[in-house]
């Protein structure tokens, strides 16, 4: 397992097998991407950690079948039980990765890190806490540079330059 950053956004590139702390680095990751051949395991992880990361990721119910069945599974359920949120056949998976890359890199690198806390925060509190969570990101956005260059190069019809203010 492969751990990648892109403006703070967190990337795990499965080839292989990702099993105990592999598989727990995995979940930790913003976003999953795995080759077909790819297998999974929580065995041999901090169960503790494993469990609350499942738990949040999947549900109750399915962290526990993962966690106390101890078994293998491949890229396919992987995808089924939404551990991974993209399975490419793995002479396609570098592709894939440059092609994420190379998406999160042209956006707004201000936004990245906004986006993530906005959507960790959807997970984690009540629906009003989160919107104020949402809503705070949004106004410290949109009175950057950044934001700015967005709107003139919308009018102006040509792809906006992201400076990160």
């Amino acid at each position: 397992m492969r751990r990648l950053d892109v403006g703070g956004i967190a990337i795990a590139v499965v080839d292989g097998a990702c099993i105990g702390q592999d598989f727990e680095r995995a979940l930790d990751a913003d976003i999953r991407l795995a080759a077909d051949t790819a297998t999974f395991s929580a065995e041999g992880a901090d169960l503790s950690a494993c469990g609350r990361r499942l738990a949040r990721l999947l549900g109750e119910a399915r962290a526990k079948e993962i966690v106390l069945g101890a078994r293998t599974f491949d890229a396919a359920n992987a995808l089924r039980l939404g551990v991974v949120t993209r399975v490419v056949p793995s002479a396609a998976l570098p592709e894939a990765v440059r092609e994420l890359t190379d998406t999160l890199a042209a956006l707004p690198p201000l936004a990245l890190p906004a986006v993530r806390a906005a959507v960790r925060a959807a997970r984690d509190l009540t629906h009003d806490a989160a919107l104020a969570v949402e809503h705070e990101q949004f106004r410290r956005l949109v009175a950057t540079r950044d934001h700015k260059a967005a709107v003139e190069a919308f009018f102006a019809r040509r792809a906006p330059v992201f400076t990160g203010e």
